[in-house]
Formats: C-alpha cells, structure tokens, sequence
C-alpha cells in the first residue's frame, strides 16, 4: 500500500516549521537580553550584601586584654588605635602590635587578633628582668629577650645579673653580636637551672668570664660549646667546689676543667676590658 501527501498537507507543515523557527529565534533573542540583566543585577546584589557586612554587621563592640597586669587597659586599647564601633576587616592589626610594643617597655611580645563576629583580642606577654647592663650612665634592665626595660639605674637589683662590654644606645655591629651572644648565654643559663651568677663579661669575646656568689671566677673563653661548658662548670661549682673562699675554675677548653684557689676576690682580679673588637670566627 502507498501513501502521497497532499500538496495541502505538505505546505500546511512547512508554514509550521519555519513559524517554530521564528519562535525559537525570538525567545534565544530574549535569552541573550535578559541574561547580561540578570548578571549586572546579581552582581549588585553580591556587591550590596559584602558592604552590608564590611560596614553594618562586623563593627567592634568588645576589645579584650589578656595576659596584662602592669598597665591600665583603657591606655592599652588608646594606644592599639582600635575604637569600638571600628569595622573590624578594617583594624590595623600590625599597627596596634607595633605601637603597643615600642610604647609599653614590660611588654615583650604583643598580638592582635581578629575574634569574629563582633571583638578584637589583644594578647600580651610580659617581660621579665633578668640583667643588667653596664653603661655610661648606669645600668640599663633588660629582659632575657634583651628588650631594654629600664635606664639609668643607680645600681644593680638584687639577684640581677650585671653585663659588661655592650652598650644598648650605639648599636654597633659588635653590640649587636655581642647582645646576641648575650641573649644565647641567659637563654641557655635559664634552661639549665643556673642560679646566683652575678657577672656576665663580654668585652673579649675570645675570654668570656662569670662571677658566681662573688667569689668564684668562670673563665669560659670563646663561644665553641658554650652552653655545653656552661653546664660543665656549673655542676663543677655547685657540686665539688667548696661552698666559701675564693676559686677560680678554668672551662675555655670544651670537656676539660681546672680550678685553684684564688687569694682575692674575682672582682679585685678583673682588669681593664682588653677585647676591642668582636672576634671573628677565624680567629676561633
């Protein structure tokens, strides 16, 4: 059996074909409009609701101290620079740390965090006096850390370890060194225990001398094994030596220690510093 279309038939469904063509067309016409609208809009939107955030929902309404008891807290928050009602994204952190540790001298290490939604942290670590330095006009307190705490005391606080042959005002390439070497020598006095030192002497590098319970006299020469010879004569003086009279004991040698007698007291025995330099590492 056969089928033929009419010719009707056959220009009724080519009129429908092109009609649905031409719809199509017009909708993907509309597409292409109404899309490039609808992102503008969403990106309004977007833009609309980070401000919202930034400006209304994140302003400092808490300003929290930790770890301070020397200063008052409303001076601390005066001088972060951080007000309540600030927006938070816009806090200055590394202004607030910066300002707070080069005003307040006890304060060693400061940091300011950020505590969404609506507070800012302020964490402070207090410094600790551990020596003193011997400079021109008196003695200068600084902290193990070697911040400087205090200047021109008259005299050493009891208990304090006294420092010579660095200053803290110049700020020489040999102060420098020399203030790190000191900061290595308490670091390491500190984790062994060593107590009732009363003299650090750095002004040769190349003959590093102590005075413990002014009367015993450490010779530690230069820096090779430090705290290894600083622990080595350490248990020598606290455990074998006798608990009066002078004595002088010998650690410049890493491994070995000699003492003898001393018939006057290690103070009497220091002379004028010699050291005028810093010792170079070839010279070790």
């Amino acid at each position: 059996m056969k089928f033929r279309f009419k010719k009707t038939e056959k220009k009724q469904t080519d009129e429908r074909f092109v009609e649905n063509s031409r719809k199509k067309q017009r909708k993907a016409r509309k597409r292409r409009v109404v899309t490039p609208f609808l992102i503008v809009v969403s990106v309004f939107i977007f833009a609309a609701a980070v401000y919202l955030c930034l400006t209304m929902l994140f302003n400092v309404d808490r300003i929290i101290i930790e770890g301070n008891t020397l200063y008052e807290e409303h001076a601390l928050i005066e001088t972060s620079g951080i007000e309540k009602g600030d927006n938070l994204f816009e806090v200055d952190t590394a202004y607030a740390e910066d300002k707070l540790y080069s005003v307040y001298s006890y304060i060693e290490a400061v940091e300011v965090k950020r505590s969404f939604p609506n507070a800012v942290t302020v964490k402070i670590t207090e410094a600790e006096p551990f020596s003193v330095i011997e400079e021109a006009d008196g003695y200068t307190l600084v902290s193990a850390g070697g911040k400087v705490l205090e200047r021109g005391l008259e005299e050493v606080p009891g208990g304090m370890l006294s420092v010579r042959g660095l200053s803290t005002v110049t700020s020489t390439e040999d102060d420098i060194k020399r203030m790190d070497l000191m900061k290595k020598i308490v670091n390491a006095m500190k984790a062994l225990g060593m107590r009732d030192y009363n003299f650090l002497d750095l002004s040769d590098t190349l003959e590093i001398t102590m005075i413990y319970d002014n009367r015993v006299k450490v010779v530690l020469g230069n820096e090779l094994e430090l705290e290894y010879k600083l622990q080595f004569a350490d248990s020598v003086i606290t455990g074998k030596l006798p608990k009066t009279g002078y004595q002088l004991v010998d650690a410049s040698v890493p491994g070995e220690i000699m003492t003898k007698e001393m018939t006057v007291s290690p103070w009497d025995s220091l002379g004028r510093v010699s050291g005028t330099g810093y010792a170079d590492e070839d010279e070790e």
